[in-house]
């Protein structure tokens, strides 16, 4: 299987992102997803994005920051039940956070959840859904979406791609201002959680 090779990104919030969104129409078409994620935010890092989607664990990694991108690489996708060494040396440890006592050998999302993550009070349990609007731009993929995170509307603007010059290229086409923020800061500074 082909490796995943990290992905740089550039990510902006804001309560109405409607004109970059227009924008972004201009240049082509887009394609509407709809999704029910939940996040896994931890207190003691901002360089983790933990997320279960589709019945999978998610884990992404902040590998580097440079000339204002966040370089992002993929390290897991493990579905449920999920098996003890995975929680121990995966999924915990890149929370920023030594792994719990795991009695069972597998653990369902459920189990998961309930079990393991609310006994962690340094990791915050966060539902978030999404409607995006996705792109196809040149070398890169981007995005608008509308937002909510435990029930409160943002919006945000993205655009990726393993090429970081394709990305500030975009970012200066689209006339972007704002500072990159990732999901997990983003969610952070919405829901007025520390930083680690």
């Amino acid at each position: 299987m082909e490796e995943i090779r990290p992905r740089y990104e550039f990510r902006i919030w804001g309560e109405s992102l409607a004109a970059t969104r227009k924008t972004l129409e201009r240049l082509a078409p887009p394609t509407r997803t709809t999704s029910h994620e939940t996040y896994l935010i931890s207190e003691m890092t901002d360089k983790c994005n933990t997320k279960i989607r589709g019945g999978l664990m998610d884990i992404k990694i902040l590998v580097e920051e440079s000339c204002g991108l966040e370089q992002w690489k993929p390290i897991l996708k493990a579905p449920f039940p999920l098996e003890r060494s995975v929680i121990a040396t995966q999924v915990f440890p890149n929370l920023g956070l030594s792994p719990p006592t795991l009695e069972r050998s597998a653990y369902t999302l459920s189990e998961f959840l309930e079990d393991v993550v609310r006994a962690e009070p340094r990791i915050t349990i966060v539902d978030v859904s999404k409607t995006r609007c996705q792109f196809d731009i040149g070398a890169c993929a981007a995005e608008y979406a509308q937002v909510t995170f435990n029930g409160l509307p943002r919006e945000t603007v993205a655009m990726e791609s393993v090429d970081p010059e394709a990305v500030l290229r975009l970012v200066r086409q689209l006339n972007i201002r704002g500072a990159n923020t990732s999901y997990v800061r983003g969610i952070k500074r919405v829901l007025g959680l520390s930083t680690g």
